[in-house]
């Protein structure tokens, strides 16, 4: 999953490239994904995100305490270690909620890059239900299993029982 992501970060810059080059852009001679925006900026919440998707679990739950706690809460910046591979159901939910409520207030650009993020969100969240899904199968299977096995353990003891008399 952190190859798509990236893979699909780095496309994002890639499809704006000329045919110039990939790479051989200046600020003159920047790709129409990038007007509107810095490359500045995009290049904040590519790093960002690269460093949110390497980090430790302990190093990721202290960043999203931090954030929570903090009184001027960068949502954007929060939905993203909210959004990490290993996130739970209900930090995904989350951040898919400060997605929603941040993006609107940054440029075209951005919610260009932030899809990604929460395309991948999308997927997490309907696996994770599936999974659930299927969990929930599997004990109602493995109930009426054991209802099964009481039930026959109960015809063998009759059976047994009956044959001595």
């Amino acid at each position: 999953m952190t190859k798509f992501l990236v893979s699909g970060v780095l496309a994002l810059f890639l499809t704006g490239c000329s045919s110039t080059g990939l790479f051989s852009f200046g600020e003159e001679q920047m790709p129409k994904m990038l007007e509107g925006s810095s490359h500045d900026d995009l290049m904040y919440w590519l790093e960002l995100s690269h460093t949110i998707v390497q980090s430790a679990e302990a190093e990721r739950l202290n960043e999203i305490k931090q954030l929570q706690q903090s009184p001027a809460q960068d949502e954007l910046v929060l939905a993203l270690w909210l959004s990490h591979p290993k996130a739970n159901l209900a930090q995904r939910q989350q951040a898919q909620q400060l997605f929603a409520r941040a993006l609107p207030g940054v440029n075209t650009r951005l919610q260009q890059f932030f899809a990604i993020h929460q395309s991948y969100n999308r997927e997490m969240i309907t696996f994770n239900r599936v999974i659930t899904d299927r969990q929930q199968q599997i004990n109602v299977l493995t109930q009426k299993l054991n209802e099964l096995a009481t039930i026959d353990e109960q015809i063998s003891e009759r059976r047994y029982q009956g044959g001595e008399q």
